[in-house]
């Protein structure tokens, strides 16, 4: 099970206090057949690879385990995308070049592995983290619309840009992803 949390930092700031970040006490299991509501205890660390717009690096992400039945969770910081090894930066770096500005999927890649100096980002990344995210609309639409955000028409072509716009300005980045993640219990762009 994964939860996640805002750390009011950014990635490289993470990266380098390590396993000295400030981890907050959870308090009630993420399982919905668990009633613990009892804090959980800290169980340990693993490290999970993250990739930027300019580098790369390892971050240690603490795991919590509850003692009435015996599973753990995990707390990723918000700049993180469960299951996704792109930052939430990146990730939201490249659906803009790719919806606001209409680049095409092979330049924005290469502008990414030109940055990172990394050659791993392809137009199939690209396309994927599109259909994704159309995939998901009535579930993002939802989310905005429980904080009293009215995003444009999902059948609109405007829906994305307005989205993104949105995801900036009413919250930054880490703060959205940490809220969507604790609205539908899972990722923006992870599969329904």
């Amino acid at each position: 099970m994964v939860k996640t949390h805002h750390f009011q930092v950014t990635v490289q700031e993470y990266y380098a206090r390590g396993k000295d970040n400030l981890f907050p006490d959870l308090y009630g299991c993420p399982n919905v057949l668990c009633h613990n509501e009892g804090r959980l205890r800290k169980h340990g660390f693993y490290s999970r690879n993250i990739l930027t717009l300019f580098d790369s690096c390892i971050i240690f992400i603490q795991r919590y385990y509850c003692p009435a039945c015996k599973k753990t969770t995990s707390l990723l910081p918000s700049f993180v995308s469960p299951r996704f090894q792109y930052s939430l930066g990146c990730i939201f770096y490249v659906l803009g070049q790719l919806i606001i500005h209409n680049l095409p999927l092979a330049g924005i890649a290469e502008r990414v592995n030109l940055c990172s100096k990394r050659s791993e980002m392809s137009h199939q990344h690209l396309s994927f983290y599109r259909k994704r995210l159309f995939t998901n609309k009535a579930l993002i639409t939802g989310f905005f619309g429980s904080k009293g955000i009215v995003l444009a028409e999902p059948s609109s072509p405007l829906w994305a840009q307005d989205f993104i716009n949105q995801a900036y300005q009413a919250f930054g980045l880490p703060d959205f992803n940490a809220k969507y993640f604790s609205f539908q219990a899972r990722g923006f762009l992870s599969k329904c």
